[in-house]
């Protein structure tokens, strides 16, 4: 028995699954957390995580530029676009599909879903099989998250 519950509902873990920066490496130790099962923390943060994908292949350079002539928030929109653009140099030309897909699924910070899906619409990278390398990618990086957060939570309760 896990000593602690996080009253979690869908939408909070969906929400915290689609959020820069936290994605599933966050959401699914919270569903962990909560009463939520393998398959339903699988399903609902995959779901979360990969909501914001076509968005952002689609919208990001367009929204970069647009916040690149708000004074105040100028700064932050080359940050994050040199951010990942410094990131996009693992991106190997001959397999630019499978370096997003890979980049995506290993569940490190700042390998997740955003970055990956900005990586791909900054270099130019097609739209629908840049989606399905992103999509992979987090289902991917979601299955190792399940087998670490619920194992520990089986080794602890």
């Amino acid at each position: 028995m896990v000593p602690f519950k996080i009253p979690l509902s869908i939408i909070e873990l969906m929400i915290v699954s689609a959020t820069p920066l936290i994605e599933q490496r966050g959401a699914v130790p919270l569903a962990a957390l909560s009463e939520y099962g393998v398959g339903q923390a699988y399903f609902w943060t995959l779901l979360g995580a990969i909501i914001p994908a076509p968005f952002i292949l689609f919208l990001i350079p367009h929204v970069l530029e647009l916040l690149k002539k708000i004074k105040f928030l100028s700064k932050l929109a080359y940050w994050y676009e040199n951010r990942a653009l410094e990131k996009s140099k693992k991106v190997k030309d001959n397999y630019k599909y499978v370096s997003i897909f890979l980049f995506v699924a290993i569940p490190l910070p700042g390998t997740g879903v955003w970055t990956g899906s900005t990586i791909a619409s900054l270099l130019g990278l097609d739209f629908k099989k840049s989606l399905v390398s992103v999509i992979l990618g987090a289902a991917t990086a979601g299955i190792f998250m399940i087998i670490i957060s619920y194992g520990i939570k089986i080794l602890v309760g």
